[in-house]
């Protein structure tokens, strides 16, 4: 039979969309399959990934873990674009020539800190008050917090209110603050209001801190830290009573002795007052000091001054951070009502010989001269932490607890 020239045979032709039709429905089975399984895989990533970000305090070690470099991280701020920072912390400002230190990432061993988020945060604060209580490195901290959120707020819906004693920094719009509070040995001092430079001179009330502690009522999330007021040296003068008295009849202490008294004032306060309040209490531990390059067995080094990385060696624990006083802390802290959330910062910051302002700081609010930064061993300030700098790592962690 011949075949008409460009048609096909009816049979073949429903032999051939047959065959079609039955690949397609192959094709499609193996491709619904194939995204199955795409999906699953996608899924099983997604839970591991899930699971390890996952922040839980309890199961977390905060100090364990390493710091990493990371050239192409994003700074939340600079002391060149946050106003809030002081000249004394603001090391770039004040002629800092290298920029490593701003690059290091605290790397946790078996979690990951939840990303910084500033909005989040100015949520997690709305219609919240947050102070900051302690000593000028309880208020770096502080303007570390306030440089990571106040550029994600409108000029006219933020304000900041400064005083001697208490600063407020005031994010209109989530009607939240964040504030600090100056009570260096949080239990009264005279050196409280006017700061004695003469430490020899300090005196303390060791069983009194209501003075204090009035301000602290109200607020939503309360930061303390006290450490290295107490570590002067010198054995801390003690008094018991009224300074309307005089200062008259101290007691000399050793410092772990006094801070311990202290402490159990500060926790018999805040047993007694905040008890039946929903305020939670964070307590920033002690935050290391560089005063002795032999600790990182740099012999011939100066302090601080040049250290631009890390301590590298696992464990390391320099003689900048006593660890009676930490016992201290510990152990009253245990035997309070009220839990109390450590903000465990001192062995990651004890690698972080690199971070202080060393040279690049001031005195009377006037930055040092070229003289003075050629002069570390007498002027080279390992106390206190650039920003931006090691104090923001300090509050990703707290983030991460809020």
């Amino acid at each position: 039979m011949k075949i008409p020239r460009g048609r096909f045979p009816l049979s073949i032709m429903v032999i051939v969309i047959c065959a079609l039709a039955f690949t397609g429905l192959i094709f499609t089975e193996e491709l619904r399959k194939i995204t199955e399984e795409k999906e699953k895989q996608s899924n099983k990533a997604r839970y591991i990934k899930e699971d390890k970000i996952y922040f839980n305090p309890k199961q977390c070690r905060i100090e364990k873990g390493k710091w990493i470099f990371n050239s192409s991280s994003m700074l939340y701020y600079t002391d060149m674009n946050c106003p809030y920072v002081d000249i004394q912390v603001a090391c770039l400002r004040n002629g800092r020539p290298d920029r490593d230190y701003l690059f290091w990432e605290w790397q946790l061993d078996d979690c990951i800190l939840p990303e910084f988020n500033a909005i989040v945060l100015l949520e997690k604060l709305r219609g919240k008050r947050l102070m900051f209580v302690g000593d000028s490195l309880q208020r770096g901290q502080w303007q570390s917090l306030v440089c990571m959120v106040e550029s994600h707020i409108p000029f006219e819906k933020k304000s900041m209110n400064r005083t001697t004693t208490l600063s407020v920094f005031r994010a209109v719009e989530y009607n939240a603050s964040i504030e600090f509070y100056w009570a260096p040995f949080l239990v009264q001092s005279n050196s409280d209001t006017k700061v004695i430079s003469d430490v020899s001179k300090r005196i303390l009330r060791v069983d009194s801190i209501s003075k204090h502690g009035h301000h602290w009522i109200g607020v939503d999330i309360l930061v303390f830290n006290t450490y290295v007021w107490w570590m002067s040296g010198y054995k801390i003068k003690s008094l018991w009573g009224s300074f309307t008295n005089g200062e008259e009849g101290y007691e000399e202490f050793d410092a772990v002795i006094a801070y311990r008294i202290g402490l159990k004032t500060w926790a018999n306060w805040i047993d007694s007052n905040l008890n039946q309040t929903n305020t939670r209490i964070f307590f920033t531990t002690a935050s290391p000091t560089h005063m002795r390059s032999i600790d990182w067995n740099r012999k011939h080094g100066i302090r601080c001054y040049n250290e631009t990385k890390p301590v590298m060696k696992r464990g390391y624990w320099g003689s900048g951070s006593d660890k009676r006083i930490m016992e201290v802390i510990s152990s009253i802290v245990e035997r309070m009502k009220v839990p109390i959330t450590f903000i465990n910062i001192t062995q990651l910051s004890d690698y972080r010989k690199d971070g202080h302002t060393s040279v690049y700081t001031e005195t009377e609010g006037i930055v040092f001269t070229e003289e003075q930064k050629a002069d570390p061993q007498n002027y080279a300030d390992c106390i206190h932490w650039c920003l931006p700098g090691v104090p923001d790592t300090w509050n990703k962690i707290f983030y991460a607890y809020l």
